[in-house]
């Protein structure tokens, strides 16, 4: 087959369903389909054996018709990628994802046809993308703010001291426990011993927390339990069981006093109380100013897609929705959250994912075509002092950063796109 397409004669005609679908007809003169038949015929006589001929010596017209089905399908094999490499070059087309071939016509001496749809990388005309965006929404933080992470980093540091008095909610006791049969007696080979118990955090059912709590070390008592039907482990869902326990220990949970002790205890660089407490309202106010800043950043995205309407590929929009769905079961999931079964609900779901595949895929789209315009490149020097500034910000050795982000690793791709992103967006957020 000759190295010029152009002088085959395959034919293109195209018609564009949409921006990004397009539908390739494709013509192949018949010398060129015949012609590829009769060289994988004279390949296939050299080596093909039947009954009665040497090898390489059967008649070609016994060949032919022998393995006619086989040669046809073989020329196929060659031509159609062929003719439709030819037409993706000939027309300038990058297509996106597999293309699907149909309507194959290959009759005797007539020209080969077929069909070919596929999608395309959406065009984008962008005629007003500057400009647009709103100042960042003035942050700061709230005393309450303040208050709760410092009230987690107690929790951090928070002791336990044994007592000689009944458990109350909060404190941490020891229990032994065993089911009891219907005879009444424990169940042998049930027990379980030296449970730990932090009463007040869901831990027991409500039922066992409440038979616990009045109790003092070394006492005992029982508590029934109705186990739902969709509990989990399934063996014991829908039952009654009743438990027989014994509080061995009694702890009183004992919280750090917020002072220069406890801040240096944080970290030894906070000399009192007031440094720790500045610290963290600093990173907060950070956190803030970055979420206020990333509010901008797609608020301006969102603005240019609605000046700038574009279409994107059907088939990128669906994969990106399963996998926002499966996503969303796997939270589910973690969390206990049963799927949703009410039709209603999970139409409503599919509908949002289907929105949020689609934005966020012109977004993408989006990005590249600008990055593009205003020929934004990422030079290694701006990786090396990207990196720099992470090992700066991280306290830790530039060459261990180094080795977590080698050249040309995912970590440093991601970092790199991360990057021009950032400089995307330094173009969007100027002002006229």
């Amino acid at each position: 087959m000759g190295n010029n397409l152009e002088e085959i004669g395959i034919s293109v005609n195209i018609t564009e369903e949409s921006d990004c679908r397009k539908v390739l007809n494709i013509e192949v003169p018949a010398e060129v389909f015949i012609g590829e038949k009769e060289r994988i015929l004279k390949k296939m006589i050299k080596n093909v054996v039947l009954p009665g001929f040497r090898k390489g010596k059967a008649p070609v017209d016994m060949v032919k018709s022998q393995f006619a089905q086989e040669i046809h399908d073989e020329a196929m094999k060659t031509v159609l990628p062929m003719a439709y490499g030819h037409a993706l070059d000939s027309n300038k087309i990058q297509p996106i994802g597999e293309p699907v071939f149909s309507d194959v016509k290959a009759e005797k001496d007539q020209p080969l046809y077929f069909t070919v749809e596929l999608e395309t990388a959406p065009r984008i005309e962008l005629k007003e993308y500057k400009g647009l965006a709103s100042k960042p929404e003035k942050v700061k933080v709230k005393d309450e703010e303040l208050e709760s992470v410092l009230n987690n980093l107690q929790q951090r540091e928070v002791s336990y001291e044994t007592v000689d008095r009944k458990a109350e909610n909060n404190d941490m006791v020891t229990i032994d426990y065993v089911s009891v049969g219907s005879d009444g007696e424990p169940e042998t080979g049930k027990e379980v011993k030296d449970y730990p118990v932090q009463l007040g955090e869901g831990q027991l059912f409500p039922e066992f927390e409440e038979a616990i709590i009045g109790k003092n070390a070394g006492e005992t008592g029982k508590a029934e339990i109705d186990y739902p039907d969709d509990f989990k482990p399934e063996r014991l869902a829908g039952l009654k069981v009743t438990y027989q326990f014994t509080v061995k220990e009694v702890k009183e949970k004992i919280l750090p006093e917020i002072d220069d002790q406890f801040a240096a205890k944080i970290d030894e660089k906070f000399d009192t109380v007031d440094a720790l407490k500045n610290d963290i309202r600093g990173r907060l106010l950070e956190e803030k100013e970055r979420e206020a800043q990333r509010k901008v950043e797609e608020e301006v995205i969102d603005k240019i897609i609605e000046k700038n309407p574009f279409d994107v590929p059907g088939s990128m929009i669906e994969r990106f929705r399963k996998e926002l769905e499966k996503e969303d079961e796997r939270r589910r999931a973690m969390s206990g959250i049963p799927p949703e079964e009410d039709e209603k609900k999970k139409k409503e779901i599919e509908e949002f994912f289907g929105k949020l595949a689609r934005r966020n895929i012109k977004r993408y789209f989006l990005m590249g075509h600008i990055g593009a315009l205003e020929k934004i490149e990422i030079a290694k020097e701006d990786m090396d002092k990207e990196i720099e500034r992470l090992a700066d910000e991280g306290g830790r050795p530039l060459d261990e950063v180094k080795k977590v982000i080698p050249e040309g690793s995912e970590n440093y791709n991601n970092l790199h796109s991360r990057l021009r992103e950032r400089k995307i967006f330094e173009v969007l957020l100027e002002k006229n």
